[in-house]
């Protein structure tokens, strides 16, 4: 039998297990720290892991993902129905460039979790929750009311609402037991057995009131002018820095309301990335995606700008406010993540099958070729002049899709 080791403190517990049969209660949300390290945080038992993750080849790491039929390949390969799968996080491993998918399986018991681990070609592999080598921390004073809200969504669930992993530290984002009971709290890792939690107030431009039991949907991590921000988003909905540095534990911080991104909207996921514009500079930004909306791009430049500016006031019902934006034409996104120097991978569920996707999108594009039929796209039009250049974008996005032999423009 392996030896568990099992440590106490000050309500805390900590284990580390090569093969613990405690594994998680449900899987909430998935992070990577690095290629060795996945984070994935169970609000059902409100504990973070970290599983160590083997050394992985994929000799398909610089292509792209085109699958449209991803509710498929997930029921052939884990022996359920397509209605039986609920979605709940996607990560991508830094160097494989493989994407782990969690997801739930409706059962007569109720909801059971796993992930899959999917590459370019289609391989799909599980993911042993059971038996990979892990370490876990449990939170303090998780939320405990069994409050419901709408009758769908146990308060319980928003123990994690996100994670994030930064020099060293793993940031959860969520609902505590606490009368402010929007909290984010912060682990070392390795697990040293403490966690710190502060509370959290915001002001809502578009509700016109403070507010400190809302919690974060969805975070990212910035650095402006040579100082590390929380980047958050709240759901109707409001864009916040929150310095790093104010994160103590026991502290209530206050963050600064540079933007409202839409009312009526919940965020789904914040990217942060780097890329070249078709001038080839470079340049950083983020992109938000969101239930209700469009995703949105947000210029690195832009937020530092906001960074040094008041918090908004109030703003009511408007749908431009605060830091510039740009909206994308990426809509009906359920999870998204930074996959390389020219792409993002997209899981988003198709609104004329209803299957789930897992695509590839290019960078400064952000659309596919083959989702749309222009002029372009007529057997006889001719590229001439400057509309030479947006041939090469084309045949670019024709190789992305895997269609060159066949659809590739002359």
């Amino acid at each position: 039998m392996k030896k568990v080791k099992f440590i106490a403190l000050a309500g805390f517990l900590l284990t580390t297990s090569l093969a613990f049969a405690n594994a998680p209660k449900s899987v909430t949300k998935v992070k990577f720290g690095n290629d060795s390290t996945l984070f994935i945080g169970d609000s059902k038992s409100a504990t973070l892991y970290a599983y160590s993750i083997p050394e992985i080849k994929n000799s398909a790491a610089q292509k792209t993902y085109n699958f449209h039929d991803l509710s498929t390949r997930i029921s052939n390969f884990s022996k359920v129905d397509v209605m039986d799968i609920l979605l709940r996080d996607m990560a991508i491993h830094p160097t494989s460039k493989e994407a782990y998918i969690a997801f739930d399986t409706k059962t007569k018991k109720g909801y059971v979790s796993q992930i899959v681990i999917i590459n370019q070609t289609g391989k799909i592999r599980q993911f042993d929750l059971v038996n990979s080598k892990y370490s876990k921390i449990q939170l303090n004073n998780a939320p405990i009311s069994d409050l419901v809200f709408w009758d769908k969504t146990p308060m319980r669930s928003l123990t994690f609402t996100d994670i994030d992993y930064h020099k060293g530290k793993v940031y959860i984002s969520g609902m505590s037991n606490a009368e402010f009971s929007s909290s984010l709290r912060v682990v070392d890792y390795p697990f040293n057995g403490e966690v710190s939690s502060s509370s959290i107030e915001i002001f809502h431009a578009a509700h016109g009131q403070n507010e400190t039991r809302a919690p974060i949907q969805t975070l990212q991590f910035v650095t402006l002018n040579n100082e590390d921000y929380i980047l958050a988003a709240y759901t109707c909905t409001p864009l916040v820095l929150i310095p790093v540095k104010e994160l103590k534990n026991g502290a209530h911080v206050v963050g600064k309301t540079i933007a409202e991104m839409g009312f009526g909207n919940t965020p789904v996921d914040i990217i942060k990335f780097k890329s070249k514009d078709f001038n080839n500079k470079p340049y950083e930004g983020i992109i938000l995606s969101n239930r209700n909306r469009s995703a949105q791009f947000v210029n690195i430049v832009d937020i530092e700008a906001s960074a040094k500016q008041p918090s908004i006031g109030y703003a009511g019902i408007k749908e431009n406010v605060g830091t510039s934006r740009t909206n994308l034409p990426l809509t009906g996104i359920l999870k998204m993540d930074d996959q390389d120097g020219y792409h993002i991978l997209v899981l988003r569920r198709n609104d004329d099958t209803g299957s789930l996707e897992l695509l590839s999108f290019p960078k400064n594009m952000y659309l596919r070729i083959d989702e749309f039929i222009s002029e372009y796209d007529q057997p006889t039009y001719k590229y001439t002049g400057q509309q030479l250049q947006m041939k090469e974008s084309h045949n670019m996005m024709i190789r992305d899709l895997g269609l060159d032999k066949k659809f590739l423009k002359n």
